[in-house]
């Protein structure tokens, strides 16, 4: 089945139900949209759009945290992983992190490593976790020379 959501800056999108994650937890701050998608920045970007399907004017754009920090990585504890309804091999999964966009003469980049975005690709489940403050920075630079 096909739905039509309206966005702030997508416009109009027809989006295959399939296409649909939940998100039963919602994200840290975002907790009544639960229902998102993913959408390609543009061709060939290491940026993604995650969209929420409840509200149109929330979206975060995505990227895959280790083309980052190449070394980033994350233990999901049982309880997120029965959340996620993973078996205990964790595979499967797509982690993915929230940039930051400061704008200004030289636009800075970041990315939340802290707070990474866990699918089950499978299943369309997803939650965010949140990881100790002392394991990786909010703001983690992302150098934007060679990204698109």
């Amino acid at each position: 089945m096909t739905l039509k959501i309206e966005t702030s800056r997508f416009g109009s999108i027809d989006l295959l139900e399939e296409k649909i994650i939940h998100v039963p937890s919602g994200l840290f701050g975002f907790p009544g949209s639960k229902r998102y998608t993913l959408l390609e920045h543009k061709k060939g970007s290491p940026f993604l759009w995650l969209q929420s399907v409840d509200n149109g004017s929330v979206a975060f754009v995505l990227i895959d945290p280790l083309l980052v920090k190449p070394d980033y990585e994350i233990q999901i504890s049982p309880q997120d992983m029965k959340e996620l309804q993973l078996t205990d091999a964790p595979d499967g999964i797509q982690t993915l992190v929230i940039v930051n966009v400061t704008p200004g003469e030289k636009v800075e980049l970041t990315a939340n490593l802290l707070g990474p975005i866990v699918i089950n690709v499978k299943k369309k489940l997803g939650k965010q976790i949140i990881l100790p403050e002392n394991q990786y920075s909010l703001r983690h630079p992302i150098p934007t020379d060679g990204l698109k």
